[in-house]
């Protein structure tokens, strides 16, 4: 997705945003569920492209608490209790230099990288992490 179309559509999801919290009167409004897909669909798109949640937030004019709250309930839709997990082995040559604990690394859906983990720590981030 282009750069302007992006931007587009962030623009179109403020908007709608903006009118439904102006129509409610109270503090406490609620989105509706095919509008709040589409927000996460928007804020996965960002997300893919590095951006943090704070920046989509603001952007949309939503609190950054409500955005991942929202990320996360759909997530769970998607595939309950399971997260993606990859497992990469390097060449044997590469890896005979040095002592396992320091081979093992950790890669995030969201690019993070963790390395230099052991056994233990590894299996508790996998539980932990979203």
């Amino acid at each position: 997705m282009e750069d302007k179309d992006l931007k587009t559509w962030g623009e179109q999801l403020s908007q709608e945003l903006g009118e439904i919290r102006t129509s409610r009167r109270s503090k406490r409004w609620r989105c509706p569920p095919e509008l709040q897909s589409r927000v996460v669909s928007y804020a996965k798109v960002c997300r893919e492209r590095g951006e943090p949640y704070f920046d989509i937030a603001v952007r949309l004019g939503l609190v950054e608490s409500t955005l991942t709250r929202w990320f996360r309930t759909e997530r769970a839709k998607e595939q309950p209790g399971f997260r993606s997990v990859s497992i990469v082995r390097r060449d044997v040559e590469e890896t005979t230099a040095q002592p396992i604990a320091s081979r093992l690394r950790l890669l995030t859906p969201q690019g993070y990288r963790v390395e230099g983990l052991d056994a233990q720590t590894l299996a508790y981030l996998l539980r932990v992490l979203p």
